[in-house]
């Protein structure tokens, strides 16, 4: 139809480990939302991080979300978070948040080797 358009981070994770790609660069990830726990608004992309084998590269979660809560249902789900050379999580326009990045790894070579770990474990899911 001549149009454009545009998927978010679980949709693309899906794609791209339907095609064999096993790493991708976003913007940002969705989240848990400010005021989570009366809307229950977590985005899908957490999910799919738990349980499609890509990294996702990223400037963390976008800023109008809340990254503490983010990163515990990441934690609770088994999601590795790895920063490339920083130790709190990017703050998506910001470098940097209040919030340690859970593992700091300073070789791009490194976090390819903790994936190929990973996968020869048969453990699932991806990493951010």
């Amino acid at each position: 139809q001549g149009r454009t358009g545009g998927t978010t981070v679980a949709a693309t994770m899906i794609a791209a480990h339907m095609v064999g790609i096993k790493v991708f660069a976003t913007g940002g990830i969705g989240g848990v939302h400010k005021g989570a726990e009366k809307s229950f608004d977590i985005s899908a992309d957490l999910d799919e991080l738990a349980r499609t084998p890509v990294i996702v590269v990223s400037a963390g979660a976008k800023a109008i979300l809340d990254i503490e809560k983010t990163l515990e249902v990441l934690e609770t789900r088994g999601v590795p978070v790895v920063g490339l050379g920083c130790e709190t999580m990017p703050a998506f326009w910001s470098r940097h948040s209040p919030f340690r990045a859970p593992l700091t790894l300073h070789e791009p070579e490194e976090i390819a080797h903790f994936y190929q770990t990973r996968a020869a474990l048969g453990l699932a899911g991806g990493m951010l």
